[in-house]
Parts: structure tokens; sequence; C-alpha cells
């Protein structure tokens, strides 16, 4: 890959934050769109003084902050959401708007600032229970049985629908486990290493 201007959105979140160090030190000029849910930025404290590191405060879901954010972008990697069952079951509404209408208008204007490859992180949680002994592939049905995958699931199709000029890549995200600057204990595996860690059964 060439080096650009890429957009990550979330950028300072938990797999955000890694992936944006991981881009300034391949050479690329990296613009992150966070709204800051969770406080600063401690997780982007390292690279803060990059002079590749763009900041944008903002909401994905605010027009406003996505037509600044997307300016003069050539790719676009799009984390934020409101990720997991819990919290999209606490919070039905910002579930929608942010995984799925915010999805929706981002890669449409992506398409329209001249964006040539949209990454969209997506959950294997589409797949819902897959019994047995099989293996699900990108070709398995799929069978969301939470409103958090129902929600993927939906914004993975806008995605692929607006693929006719934009090169775009939908990643099916397992667990996703181990340290980042913006630490996470409500993910299954990096729950069960902290309760291991403090002696809980």
């Amino acid at each position: 890959m060439s080096t650009e201007r890429i957009l990550v959105t979330g950028g300072a979140g938990y797999v955000g934050s890694l992936l944006v160090t991981e881009l300034l030190s391949r050479g690329h000029t990296v613009r992150v769109l966070d709204s800051l849910l969770h406080g600063s930025v401690p997780s982007l404290l390292g690279v803060w003084a990059h002079p590749g590191l763009e900041f944008v405060r903002g909401d994905v879901r605010d027009a406003d902050a996505r037509a600044t954010a997307l300016e003069g972008v050539g790719s676009v990697v799009h984390l934020a959401a409101i990720v997991g069952d819990p919290a999209c079951s606490r919070e039905p509404d910002d579930a929608r708007s942010v995984n799925l209408e915010a999805t929706r208008s981002l890669v449409r204007e992506a398409r329209g600032a001249g964006v040539s490859r949209f990454v969209f992180a997506s959950t294997c949680s589409n797949y819902g229970k897959v019994e047995g002994d099989n293996v699900a592939n990108e070709e398995w049905d799929l069978n969301p049985v939470s409103l958090y995958a129902e929600t993927k699931v939906a914004a993975e199709l806008d995605v692929l629908a607006q693929s006719a000029d934009l090169c775009t890549t939908c990643l099916r995200l397992a667990t996703v486990y181990g340290t980042s600057g913006r630490m996470r204990f409500d993910l299954t595996v990096n729950e069960f290493t902290r309760d291991i860690v403090l002696g809980k059964d």
C-alpha cells in the first residue's frame, strides 16, 4: 500500500488506537474521527505529537464531522460503533443510529468524496450459533440473533451494495483480545484473564 491519508473512525478506541499507531509507523497520514465517548485520548498519547496524526473530535452520526473527516482522504477504516450485545441492548436507538445509519451515510459520502477504499469492521456474530463442528466462512448463511449482529448485517449489505466504484472490504472479526491504550475488560478473553489474575472464580 502506498502512503496516503487514511481516515480511521473510532481511532481512539480499543482496536483503533493500535491501528492508528501501526499506520503512522508505515508512513501514512492518519486522520482520526472519534467522539471520545469514554473520555480523553490516553490511547493516542504515544503518537499525539506525530506529524502524520490529525484528530477530529466528532460523532460519526454528525454530517459536518463526517465531511471534515473525509476531506482529502484516500481510504477509510470504519471502526466507530456501539460494540457488543450488552452495549447495544442498553442503548438500542444509539446502536441503530451509530452502527447502521451512520455507516450508511459514511460510505455514501466517502464515494462522493473520491475515497477509493473502504474497510468496514463487522463481526462474526453475524453468523449466529453455528451447530456441530461446522466452520463458518464467507459463504455461510447469516443468522443474527442479537441487535448488535442485526445492525452489522444490515450495514454490511449497505457497504457492499455501494462497492461498484469503491473497493470495499467487510471484516467479520471474532472476539478481539489483548492489551491496548484504550483497555477493555468487557471482552470475553480479557474478562476471563482479568478474573484469573485477580483470583476470582
